[in-house]
């Protein structure tokens, strides 16, 4: 089973519009960062623009750190399951086509 490679952006168009599109958001959410969030900060919440991006980031670090501690606990139980499993696949894999 051998697929060919198809180079060029007509070729790959799906692939490279959900490219722009990802770096469209978060070009976008960086921008808004800079620009919006000093400046509510600073009339809204009477802050300087040091706490606002300490906070903000501060705040992108906690909820990782929570998403990351759950995520990894919750796939604990399955953990050598999925090794086991992906050992399996890709040496069958291996040992029926030429690797």
């Amino acid at each position: 089973m051998s697929t060919s490679l198809r180079l060029g952006l007509r070729a790959n168009l799906a692939q490279f519009t959900l490219l722009v599109a990802v770096n469209a958001l978060v070009g976008g959410t960086l921008g808004q960062e800079r620009t919006v969030l000093p400046l509510l900060a600073r009339d809204v919440f009477h802050l300087n623009a040091s706490i606002a991006a300490l906070t903000y980031i501060l705040a992108f670090g906690a909820t990782k750190a929570i998403t990351n501690f759950f995520a990894g606990t919750l796939s604990d139980p399955v953990r050598a399951q999925a090794g086991a499993g992906g050992w399996l696949a890709g040496w069958s894999r291996c040992r029926y086509q030429r690797c």
